[in-house]
């Protein structure tokens, strides 16, 4: 139970104690403080209800809780009973209970008892502690190393810890006898238990405080300060500064030097539960997170393996799941090949493992040289993965591809540096689940060849020279990507069979998710969809405003239930391609895309281009110096009109011609567009081959700078 929970149940019982018909019940006490000591900062709050009995003694109910720098906090709940003696002295016992959330997350219990012995000028005090709860688990000590061929992890542990204290201390004669102010002294002694390999905890301490009682409005209140000093044989010497404010609720007759009666005086104690944590818990197996299999051989490749074929004759024989550690440069003349689950890290990378009992993550790092892996067969695949395998923290370069699957699943590449491949960065055909993640793609072969290079729906598999190509691949991830100067950017595409008619889909493209990627320098299109489905793009953007030659930035070509967010195109022909081919399967169309946030600034011709595509929906868009239209709309009597396009909150400025263009049938445009900058609101192609027309029906309205384009005058009112 967290502490606001605790607190209020402290709250709830002493109004209930309170209620009770006791003729000598006293006003509840209200204490905050706040302390500077072992190097954190707290702050506290507590009640503190008193019961005077008849001879004088009393009964009281004290609750508090404290709030710690690092989040950690403690509530404690405890009772009590003082028996005044002659000659103003005064004998108390108390029992407590007390809860700590630590710093490392973990929950702890304890019970605390103690005595205590207040005289007018002398006071002394013992108390222990007796922890309830069992060692947990210190996820963030704990730590994976390699032992032989294996990998361990040894957790982290925290426990709780039996202890004692005990000070005798005197009040001071520094003030004069009518003056409500006194100053005390204390020395002491605590010891903390030392098992499960601990050495025990010994120390001494020293206070002193000063208080006064009486604020101005306040009837017996006090306020108090305090500093100590410790010294033990786990921390050394440490200090501590306190501030306490003590307000009894409704006031007190308690006034002056009355306000000090030890009956009512805070109990002296270790509220918090003393820990310790280590990284010295159990030792035991690992798996990896990702996966999660348990991590098999470790082996270790460098430059003194052999050459490509032994350093796959190792791999093979470390078998399923095995931790390759590989380091420094090494050159291969064909593809190193992953087997399945295997898991290579390159020198100061690092992967994550878990304890296969306690299940606590933590980091493995390889400590060996950076990792270069270099291809000398520009026509082999520098690194083969098999399904379950993962690769990171190494730099790629030579080869054909740099890495390559091809029907493997779940594959993860993470921190990897690819560049002067003749082929594609990363291939991947036919994977079922690949995550790619803080991978730097750049410096490529760039193919300005069309006959070899450019897309074309006839040839709907190849988008050759691609920094990710993924083709007939599920479950694809690509985050915290940068890509730069390479033919193609990222190319996902189903894998369509040609052999008959119609084609057909064998292996989709779909469940795609592009995150925090930028592109630049692409000789072709940034980002080319073709007949995907289930796509997500957020914080996309695509460059290609300092070169000459280029393409679309991006295509959508018969791909369908898209959402992008927050996307930046900048250059290019035009920003964005949305179009459907007939050619294609009849279920890949371009249709159900979302935009929200699309920012388009320098295409050499229009924002947005439609061909003939439908449900297209655009909410807070800005189209800059395009170089002929903000966007193109093209329909076509053969395929099809464009249809049922939203725009809400479009601007378009500085558009070389025209905000609008139409050709051909269009349907069901809807919306609010701002033109500014620009020589036209719109233009419609005026030849009578292209049909152009504006069907608008189910309340469809288009609004150009605040005024409606009327469907029935679109082509007068757009010249």
């Amino acid at each position: 139970m967290k502490f606001p929970s605790l607190f209020a149940a402290a709250l709830v019982s002493g109004t209930a104690l309170s209620s009770h018909a006791l003729a000598q019940v006293q006003q509840p006490i209200v204490e905050l403080d706040g302390n500077l000591a072992y190097g954190h900062g707290t702050g506290g709050v507590g009640i503190f209800l008193p019961f005077l009995l008849d001879g004088g003694d009393g009964l009281f109910f004290d609750a508090g809780g404290s709030f710690v720098e690092g989040s950690a906090r403690q509530a404690s709940f405890g009772i009590g009973y003082r028996h005044r003696i002659d000659n103003g002295w005064l004998l108390g016992a108390y029992g407590y209970y007390d809860v700590f959330n630590s710093d490392h997350g973990n929950s702890f219990n304890q019970l605390s008892f103690g005595a205590e012995a207040l005289g007018p000028i002398h006071e002394a005090r013992t108390n222990i502690y007796l922890p309830l709860t069992d060692d947990k688990y210190a996820a963030s000590l704990s730590r994976a190393f390699v032992s032989g061929s294996d990998l361990r992890i040894q957790a982290g542990r925290e426990l709780a810890r039996t202890g004692a204290d005990a000070e005798a201390g005197m009040r001071l004669p520094v003030f004069p006898d009518g003056m409500a102010a006194e100053m005390k002294i204390f020395g002491g002694a605590y010891w903390y238990d030392g098992d499960t390999g601990l050495d025990d905890t010994l120390g001494v301490k020293a206070r002193t405080e000063v208080s006064f009682a009486g604020l101005p409005g306040v009837s017996g209140s006090t306020f108090t300060l305090g500093a100590s000093v410790s010294h033990d044989n786990e921390n050394d010497t440490e200090f501590g500064l306190t501030a306490r404010l003590r307000v009894p609720l409704g006031g007190s007759s308690r006034s002056g030097n009355a306000a000090f009666d030890p009956m009512f005086q805070r109990v002296e104690r270790s509220d918090f539960v003393r820990t310790h944590a280590d990284g010295n818990g159990l030792i035991e197996a690992a798996e990896f997170v990702h996966g999660g299999r348990a991590v098999g051989k470790v082996v270790n490749v460098d430059d003194a393996s052999g050459d490509a074929a032994a350093i796959n004759a190792a791999l093979a024989a470390a078998g399923q799941n095995a931790l390759v550690l590989a380091n420094g440069t090494i050159a291969l003349d064909q593809a190193m090949q992953l087997g399945t689950g295997q898991h290579m890290l390159g020198g100061g990378g690092v992967i994550a493992v878990r304890g296969t009992n306690s299940r606590i993550e933590t980091a493995f790092r390889n400590d060996g040289q950076a990792t270069a892996l270099h291809g000398t067969d520009p026509l082999a695949n520098v690194v083969a993965m098999a399904s379950g395998s993962e690769i990171a923290g190494v730099t790629i370069t030579g080869g054909l591809a740099g890495i390559a699957s091809n029907g493997a699943s779940s594959i993860s590449i993470r921190n990897v540096d690819i560049s002067q491949t003749d082929g594609d960065g990363i291939r991947l055909d036919n994977v079922t689940g690949a995550a790619i993640d803080n991978a730097y793609i750049h410096d490529l072969f760039v193919c300005d060849n069309n006959t070899a290079c450019e897309f074309a729906v006839g040839r709907p598999n190849l988008a050759p020279h691609a920094a990710i190509s993924a083709l007939g691949t599920s479950g694809l991830s690509v985050r915290n990507t940068v890509i730069g100067s390479v033919t193609y950017g990222i190319f996902a595409g189903s894998r369509i069979d040609q052999s008959d008619w119609p084609e057909v889909i064998t292996h989709a493209a779909t469940n795609i998710v592009i995150d925090n990627v930028t592109i630049s320098k692409s000789r072709r299109e940034g980002i080319l969809l073709v007949a995907a489905n289930d796509v997500e793009m957020n914080k996309v953007t695509i460059d290609n405003s300092e070169q000459g030659l280029d393409m679309d930035l991006v295509v959508l070509q018969g791909t369908s239930d898209v959402t992008i967010t927050d996307m930046t195109l900048k250059g290019g022909v035009n920003g964005l391609m949305l179009v459907s081919a007939m050619s294609l399967p009849e279920e890949a169309a371009t249709t159900n895309v979302k935009f929200k946030g699309l920012n388009i600034d320098g295409t050499r011709n229009a924002g947005i281009f439609f061909n003939p595509v439908s449900d297209i929906h655009f909410e807070d868009v800005a189209i800059t110096n395009a170089g002929s239209y903000g966007a193109f709309i093209y329909g076509s009597n053969f395929q099809g009109p464009v249809s049922d396009i939203t725009f809400e909150n479009i601007r378009v400025e500085n558009a070389s011609t025209a905000g609008l263009y139409f050709s051909g049938p269009a349907e069901n445009i809807r919306g609010d567009i701002t033109v500014v900058g620009t020589p036209l609101n719109c233009l419609a192609d005026q030849g009578t081959w292209s049909a152009t027309s504006l069907t608008q029906t189910d309340g469809s309205v288009l609004t150009l700078n605040g005024g409606t384009l009327d469907a029935s005058r679109m082509t007068a009112t757009c010249r």
